[in-house]
């Protein structure tokens, strides 16, 4: 055995010996937590109605966005947990099209969301929890200063609209004690479809409704204030 193979066997026997010496602890009661990462919107069906023309079927181009949030709650025995959540997501739009050109170009679509959320975890004797929830509430999106590429007047195009909310969640928290653990996580946030009426272009009356979906990856840290059970 050359030096080299003894130094990574004896690199990895440490990390083992690590790993097995953390004593696996997790916290039932209350908690707090804040959460920060990156969101990728669905490039999904847009209605948009310019009178006096009829529904015009369009697509909205999201660019990567950001969220950032906190949330509070309770972990019930056996790995249950409930909490509240609030979470702002942001986007920049490329633009809103049909297949023959931009309607609306530039602008971002922001959200504000509260949620209520439930998860299972499955405690283990690692400082490993994988756990997966769902979370359902209200979210108000608000579009800004999309252009109107098309008529002849000033202006731009916004609004905002408060509607259902819905999410899926799954990650892997690590618990660093029993009190601080870090949990990378993946969620699918949506929302019934918002809607939106303003004047822009010279026309009165324009109405946009996007389909508001994305896949959303962030990291989440977490303090528990009671103490391990």
């Amino acid at each position: 055995m050359n030096q080299r193979t003894c130094l990574l066997s004896a690199a990895a026997c440490s990390i083992v010996l690590l790993l097995g010496g953390i004593s696996p602890a997790h916290a039932e009661g209350f908690y707090a937590g804040v959460q920060g990462g990156a969101t990728f919107f669905n490039d999904d069906y847009t209605r948009v109605v310019i009178p006096p023309a009829p529904t015009i079927g369009s697509h909205t181009n999201f660019d990567v966005g950001w969220l950032a949030g906190a949330s509070a709650g309770y972990e019930l025995p056996l790995g249950f947990a409930l909490e509240e959540e609030f979470t702002f997501r942001e986007s920049h739009i490329d633009r809103v099209a049909t297949t023959g050109g931009p309607l609306l170009t530039g602008g971002d679509a922001h959200s504000y969301s509260i949620m209520t959320n439930g998860y299972y975890g499955w405690h283990n004797s690692t400082p490993f929890t994988p756990y997966i929830g769902g979370g359902v509430g209200e979210s108000t999106v608000v579009l800004n200063n999309l252009r109107p590429a098309f008529g002849t007047g000033t202006g731009n195009y916004g609004g905002d609209d408060a509607v259902f909310a819905y999410q899926g969640i799954a990650g892997v928290s690590y618990a660093f004690s029993p009190r601080l653990s870090l949990a990378a996580e993946y969620r699918y946030f949506a929302t019934l479809r918002p809607g939106f009426t303003a004047n822009v272009g010279g026309a009165d009356n324009v109405k946009v409704a996007p389909d508001y979906t994305s896949q959303n990856v962030l990291l989440r840290l977490t303090y528990n204030f009671d103490s391990a059970k």
